[in-house]
């Protein structure tokens, strides 16, 4: 009975929020009203200089850019990186919108990061942005003796490590 319960909480867990995949970078209808709750202009840093981001909306497509004094670039201008479509949304069975992740172009400069991630807070005024900057796998080995007559045995496992770029953002 108990490992019953465990398992039904477990399950109405997973069915709390879902994730929206999105297709062609449209919100669909049913979340487009929640969707522009985002909308807006925020003031903020990203990666410690300070800059602006801006949500707005084309129809049903968001729209994010960035503005620093170094350029329109979440990295270097340089790199001529972009932010494109936006490719899903993280919303809670309330409907609340609490993260969105839009495609991401490095340009020319290497990142392993792929999409810039946005978590907002309750009220919207305030969003954390995120984009993987590194991915690292470090391995660590160790000697054991599992069994007496063979020796010592080498076991290695490989941990993977993320460095992100941050910013917050708040209206």
């Amino acid at each position: 009975m108990k490992k019953f319960v465990l398992l039904l909480v477990a399950t109405l867990a997973l069915t709390a929020c879902k994730t929206v995949k999105i297709e062609n970078g449209e919100v669909p209808d049913e979340y487009l009203s929640r969707a522009k709750k985002v909308e807006g202009v925020y003031q903020g840093s990203f990666e410690g200089r300070r800059g602006e981001l801006a949500i707005t909306f084309q129809g049903n497509r968001p729209v994010l850019t960035y503005k620093d004094a170094r350029g329109d670039s979440f990295v270097m201008p340089q790199c001529q990186s972009s932010v494109n479509d936006l490719k899903w949304a993280y919303v809670t069975r309330k409907g609340v919108v609490e993260s969105v992740g839009f495609y991401f172009d490095p340009g020319v400069c290497f990142m392993d990061g792929r999409e810039v991630v946005l978590s907002f807070s309750n009220n919207y005024n305030t969003i954390h942005v995120r984009i993987l900057d590194r991915r690292y796998f470090d391995r660590h080995c160790r000697w054991e003796v599992v069994d007496p007559r063979v020796g010592p045995r080498e076991i290695c496992e490989t941990t993977q490590r993320e460095v992100n770029l941050n910013g917050k953002f708040s209206r």
